[in-house]
């Protein structure tokens, strides 16, 4: 416990804060930052290696096979079980994230999806729902929220690549929820071990998938740790690590929630 002013305490681990909110970058990683900011999305080559493909894909078969028909896993991934839960803080991701959003970060949400064989198009969305002005933020917070994922299966044009509209994240209205194609779309055809992050406003969509096999992904979405979080973070697992874990992990997770200043 830390004592404030000899009035207040602070009941978490100071340590946890970053010492340096923005990181040093080297010419490479500027170069992706700044490809990033412009077209709101990157795609990172080597997110995972061999052995933890495997892992994924059998720990994602075996969780959805206890689903029993369940194509979505909306919140608490890491909660189903802990092979999931190296993906909170992995490095080759969480060095872009850093690099894009500061030191400062934190976790808003961790999903799967399982696209079976039939399934149909996704209308385009944001995962965003603030609004977007013209003169940005008025200290600079854009983008704010970056979802990241990690594809199971090769993406190709029958079992359903993401599409993605470059840029579209500056766009100051929300994009139609329909099935379209927009002349500028790019679509993205990922290979296990890339990861693919993106800009939560920029316009994207999923698409059918046509093929008689199961796509797969794992969905990390990060975001400025002063934002609200979609989850709560409290189930055993994700407890376990916020007492245990690393300092990351447990900023990652929320530990510094709010300043609970008490009287003392």
């Amino acid at each position: 416990m830390y004592k404030l002013n000899n009035e207040f305490e602070i009941n978490y681990n100071k340590e946890i804060i970053p010492k340096k909110l923005n990181p040093d970058l080297d010419k490479k990683l500027e170069k992706e930052v700044n490809f990033f900011l412009k077209w709101g999305y990157l795609i990172i080559d080597k997110a995972l290696t061999d052995n933890q493909i495997v892992l994924l894909r059998k720990t994602f078969n075996k969780t959805f096979k206890k689903l029993k028909g369940k194509e979505h896993i909306d919140y608490n991934l890491f909660e189903y079980d802990k092979n999931f839960l190296f993906l909170l803080d992995n490095k080759p991701v969480i060095k872009r994230i850093s690099a894009i959003l500061g030191n400062c970060i934190q976790l808003h949400s961790a999903s799967a999806r399982l696209s079976s064989p039939g399934s149909k198009n996704q209308n385009w969305h944001r995962d965003g729902h603030w609004p977007v002005d013209p003169n940005g933020t008025p200290i600079g917070s854009i983008p704010g929220q970056i979802n990241c994922g990690y594809y199971l299966d090769p993406l190709t044009e029958k079992n359903g690549p993401i599409a993605i509209v470059p840029g579209s994240q500056k766009a100051l209205f929300k994009p139609p929820k329909k099935d379209f194609e927009f002349p500028d779309q790019k679509i993205i055809y990922a290979k296990p071990g890339q990861a693919i992050i993106f800009n939560g406003w920029i316009y994207h969509r999923g698409l059918g998938n046509k093929s008689k096999s199961n796509r797969r992904v794992c969905l990390i979405c990060y975001q400025n740790s002063w934002m609200k979080s979609r989850e709560t973070f409290d189930g055993p697992i994700i407890s376990k690590i916020k007492k245990s874990g690393s300092s990351l992990q447990k900023l990652l997770l929320g530990s510094v929630n709010k300043l609970s200043l008490i009287h003392i």
